[in-house]
């Protein structure tokens, strides 16, 4: 069995890192740094160490600044090519570009440039040699979205749908493979992905096989969360003396050590970024240049380079010349910002396809938003806020509109949230609390209905069997049959629950609500809740509105609490709703809660969602027991929480 030791490779770095916006609107995502070290230099390093001597590099977003970084910093260990592309081509696109490069007989590799990994070729090596597939790809065994299903070294599926189950993987990005993968590639130079191309591979007789290497380490950081858990991950694995561990670069945590909050952080502090005192950093990446004034705290903080920080903060922050397009830096100034002198800083994705970026210039600050107009209901946000401003309901104010570019910029209320105040609080406390949140709900449930026929208020379309319908079918392929598996015997019984649920409660008073009225949507501003997040409103159930705060999984309150709520709304209201319809409509809202948990869990900017299943679970057996009715689907919360 003759083992070839590749000595080419293609590295992946063309890509634009769209969910490290703004960020790699400055710095393209293999620039980033992981403990002072560019991606791109680290996914060298571990190709040479492989045997690599030749490495053609593919480049799109920021090639000039990537082609400027190696110029300044040349590599005397493997020869560089590049392979420059106008429009991006995808994986497969850019082995066509490249196949020039492609050696005739031996294997190469294809590897990304913006993953942290760390492992011994030699097993994938081995098996490539003994079996001949087209291809032998890096599995990871535990982390990622793990959708390549597997069977006996073979890949059968690289997009299953029962993703995170037993024999399924996720793909690191590492491939060895033979040039004859551009049989099954288009002959021209166009956008091509390699999943497909694998899959059809496979379709024709083609043996594509995975391998998990042992104690081999890999990181993603596409998305903020990762690449700073890649910094964590790697100081972990340094001092445990494990693979991995040789990523770490001590000068930079020794550095940081005096400005650390807690024992057991990490912050990367470049040696060029500088800190006034006091100082305070919790898992934090500090890049070069970055100025901290006297004091700042900063936590799961990325700080672009050349960045004065003035104010305590998380999430992305940087220029604001650097990171906001034309359109927006046009918007900024509007309100009077001064670009050159303003700081941005993210404030998360708050879904439907929006971004939102707080803007900071001295005293003042705004949130910008960015919206995807495909989506109709972010078309509906500027209207809705201007209604429920008049309303008399507390929402942010609309400062400034441009709907062509799609973009609103609105007051900044902050990012202390309903359940970040209730964290702590005794059941006294707590309700306390909730009865503040109760009176603008109580508005909008009693005038809000009247008031949006009169202005004729676009809106989404009203509650009905048909979107009670869309509700449940959502649970049932998202979290059932997709993250469960249930069979289809047993999915099609817990349906048809369900559908007595969406029948009864259509035939329910309709009123306006907010459609989403969850703890993360009611922002804490000055001792006073603002309601955010309101672009969905709709007639339906005041019901729906109230479960979805009194059985909002992210507060899981206790049953007396919710109990007590319930019959502060119905003296509030002078409504008759009933505990029985209460409890109905919480079954109806926590199963589409557990869809979309399932759903936004399986991406992996979203696996955070996971760990609000088991409350949401926990939730919905509570109202099973008001309403027992539903053995089915007791049956499968009952599994569930066994489970654990």
């Amino acid at each position: 069995m003759k083992i070839f030791r590749p000595t080419k490779a293609v590295l992946l770095a063309a890509g634009f890192g769209s969910r490290l916006l703004p960020l790699t609107r400055e710095v393209p995502k293999p620039l980033l740094p992981l403990w002072g070290r560019t991606m791109l230099d680290h996914a060298l390093d571990l190709l040479v160490s492989f045997g690599v001597r030749e490495v053609l590099i593919n480049l799109h977003h920021g090639a000039d600044t990537i082609r400027a970084h190696l110029e300044r910093q040349p590599r005397t260990d493997v020869r560089l090519l590049f392979s420059v592309e106008p429009v991006i081509l995808g994986t497969g696109g850019a082995l066509v570009r490249a196949r020039y490069f492609l050696p005739a007989e031996e294997p190469f590799w294809i590897f990304n440039a913006d993953v942290a990994a760390s492992l011994e070729p030699q097993p994938l090596l081995e098996d490539f040699a003994r079996h001949q597939p087209l291809a032998t790809l890096w599995l990871e065994p535990r982390l990622g979205p793990r959708t390549v299903q597997m069977s006996e070294g073979r890949i059968v599926n690289l997009t299953s749908p029962q993703a995170g189950r037993e024999q399924h993987y996720t793909f690191t990005g590492l491939h060895l493979l033979t040039r004859r993968i551009l049989d099954f590639l288009p002959p021209a130079e166009e956008f091509a992905s390699l999943t497909p191309t694998y899959m059809t591979a496979i379709a024709r007789g083609e043996s594509v096989r995975g391998v998990c290497p042992p104690h081999a380490f890999w990181q993603d950081i596409g998305v903020p969360a990762d690449y700073l858990a890649a910094h964590a991950v790697v100081q972990s694995l340094h001092k445990q003396h494990k693979r991995g561990g040789e990523l770490f670069a001590p000068r930079l945590a020794q550095r940081a050590g005096s400005v650390l909050t807690r024992t057991g952080a990490f912050a990367a502090l470049d040696e060029q970024a500088q800190c006034k005192p006091g100082v305070a950093l919790s898992a934090s990446v500090i890049l070069p240049g970055a100025r901290l004034a006297a004091k700042v705290r900063l936590r799961e903080a990325i700080v672009g380079p050349d960045t004065v920080v003035t104010r305590d903060g998380s999430g992305m922050i940087g220029r604001a010349d650097r990171w906001l397009d034309a359109a927006e830096q046009k918007a900024a100034a509007k309100l009077g910002f001064v670009v050159s002198q303003t700081t941005v800083a993210t404030t998360g994705t708050r879904g439907s396809q929006r971004t939102f970026t707080r803007l900071m210039c001295g005293d003042r600050t705004a949130v910008l938003m960015r919206y995807d107009p495909a989506r109709e209901e972010n078309t509906l946000f500027t209207r809705h806020a201007r209604f429920l401003k008049k309303l008399g309901l507390p929402v942010p104010d609309i400062l400034l509109d441009e709907p062509r570019q799609h973009l609103t910029l609105v007051e900044d209320v902050g990012e202390r949230n309903l359940l970040d105040v209730q964290e702590g609080l005794e059941r006294e406390a707590l309700v306390a609390l909730y009865e503040l949140v109760l009176p603008p709900v109580v508005l909008l449930h009693t005038r809000g209905g009247a008031e949006a026929r009169h202005a004729r208020l676009p809106r989404r379309p009203d509650f009905g069997p048909e979107l009670y319908c869309w509700e449940y079918d959502y649970f049932a392929e998202q979290m059932l049959a997709r993250r469960c598996g249930l069979p289809e015997k047993r999915l099609m019984r817990i349906k048809q629950e369900l559908a007595v649920i969406g029948l009864r409660l259509d035939r329910e008073p309709q009123t306006l609500i907010h459609r989403d009225l969850q703890s993360s949507n009611i922002l804490w501003k000055h001792n006073r809740p603002h309601l955010v997040d309101f672009q969905g409103m709709r007639f339906g159930p005041a019901a729906y509105d109230l479960a979805s705060l009194l059985c909002d999984p992210y507060a899981d309150l206790p049953e007396a609490v919710q109990l007590r709520l319930l019959s502060a709304y119905q003296r509030a209201a002078g409504s008759e709703l009933s505990a029985e319809i209460f409890w109905l409509a919480a079954i109806q809202r926590l199963v589409q809660a557990l869809g979309a948990f399932a759903r936004l869990s399986a991406r992996p900017e979203g696996r955070a969602f996971a760990a609000h299943i088991p409350a949401a679970v926990r939730q919905l057996q509570r109202a099973l027991r008001q309403i027992p009715t539903l053995p089915a689907l007791e049956q499968w919360v009952e599994e569930t929480l066994g489970q654990g």
